[in-house]
């Protein structure tokens, strides 16, 4: 049953990608600033971007991950399937807004995205303690793979500290999530994955001593 999650997520991302191509006009917006406002438009061919990364790239090397060096695990499906719904979930929040901002219909992109990022956040937290010493995923430093029980204690801190930034995402949404409470949000994300490599180098050392 989970074997399946991976595959229906990415059938519905190009299921919503294909229903929704046909409705927007030929010019889209394509980016957006910290201040929720549009700073580049683009082709609406540029809507595929997202589906053929993850169809051609990220999916395929998830599920290889275990051949590649990785060790069986049962928490291999839940990580395809979260992935896959997350770029899922994205590219509807992308394609409702561009939709919307050609029709002159107001969207708080902002708050959306944040709303979704706290959700795959705290998704990952949970998956990631579980997450078997491998190659592809995982937070992967010369001493999380050098030593398993290294690994096992990083990706455990891992969880917390990808919990708590999910947690802060949705603050960061209810606050507006534009302007500085993104900035916030993104020096919180470079401070927790700085404290998660000195954290293995720590405990890197700490076996070591052993």
């Amino acid at each position: 049953m989970v074997r399946w999650l991976a595959p229906l997520g990415l059938f519905l991302l190009w299921a919503l990608t294909l229903y929704a191509y046909p409705h927007l006009p030929s010019s889209i917006p394509a980016h957006w600033n910290a201040q929720g406002e549009v700073t580049r438009y683009g082709s609406r061919l540029e809507i595929f971007l997202l589906p053929l990364f993850v169809t051609f790239l990220l999916y395929p090397l998830l599920a290889l991950a275990p051949r590649l060096g990785g060790k069986p695990s049962s928490i291999w499906p839940w990580l395809e399937a979260a992935m896959v719904w997350s770029f899922t979930l994205l590219q509807g929040i992308l394609l409702y807004a561009a939709w919307a901002q050609a029709q002159g219909i107001p969207f708080p992109l902002g708050r959306a995205l944040f709303v979704g990022v706290g959700l795959v956040f705290l998704a990952l937290g949970l998956l990631l303690p579980h997450l078997p010493p491998n190659p592809v995923a995982g937070v992967r430093t010369p001493w999380t793979l050098a030593d398993p029980e290294v690994w096992r204690k990083t990706q455990r801190r891992a969880g917390w500290v990808l919990a708590l930034l999910g947690i802060l995402a949705w603050v960061v949404a209810l606050l507006g999530g534009k302007g500085p409470w993104l900035w916030t949000w993104l020096l919180a994300l470079v401070l927790g994955g700085l404290y998660l490599v000195l954290f293995s180098l720590w405990a890197g050392k700490g076996e070591k001593l052993r």
